[in-house]
């Protein structure tokens, strides 16, 4: 749970816009999903945390754009498969968010350098994280069905900790496999 939390301070503010949107002319868009645009801007920003979460790596501008597209290419998928979000499981992972910033001085150190080095207040990243928690449950919630479909396939047990390595490797090529699978609906702009 505390690793969660701290995962999801970049996850939750990387695909969010939280920030103050530059003028379109000024902000290129650098590729469309369907009637989604992406920005530069929101690849920057997704650089920025691709990079923090990898530990210093260069992150590349085709790499954040396509992470980018892969989630909102997720929520597709998970609508697809009938997959849907309720308030009360926001409003549970909202407080289970909080929590972990008051009771875990880690994660409340944690969260604090990035928002000062995000030049966010506390508040700007739990109204980030409000917009969307609604967009990462139904991510998990894919990864989830994903997994409990090959775990029934394979007869192995679906567990979220310490999942079968056959099942993790399973989902994530599903997911990268997205990317092809919906290339028809893509367009990269630069």
């Amino acid at each position: 749970m505390l690793l969660l939390a701290l995962l999801c301070a970049f996850f939750f503010l990387g695909c969010s816009a939280a920030k103050t949107e530059p003028e379109a002319d000024t902000d290129p868009v650098v590729a469309r999903y369907r009637d989604t645009e992406i920005r530069q801007s929101l690849v920057d920003y997704e650089k920025k945390n691709q990079s923090a979460l990898s530990g210093g790596k260069e992150v590349h501008d085709r790499d954040a754009v396509d992470q980018l597209l892969l989630n909102r290419i997720m929520l597709d998928e998970a609508e697809r498969l009938g997959l849907s979000v309720t308030q009360e499981e926001v409003d549970a992972e909202f407080a289970a968010q909080k929590k972990n910033y008051e009771e875990f001085p880690e994660v409340r150190t944690y969260i604090d350098e990035y928002c000062k080095s995000a030049g966010i207040t506390l508040d700007g990243y739990y109204a980030a994280i409000q917009d969307q928690l609604p967009r990462v449950i139904l991510r998990q919630k894919l990864r989830n069905e994903l997994g409990r479909e090959y775990c029934a396939e394979h007869e192995l047990e679906f567990t979220k900790v310490n999942p079968p390595e056959d099942m993790q490797r399973y989902v994530e090529n599903y997911l990268e496999g997205l990317l092809d699978s919906y290339r028809a609906d893509i367009t990269y702009c630069k």
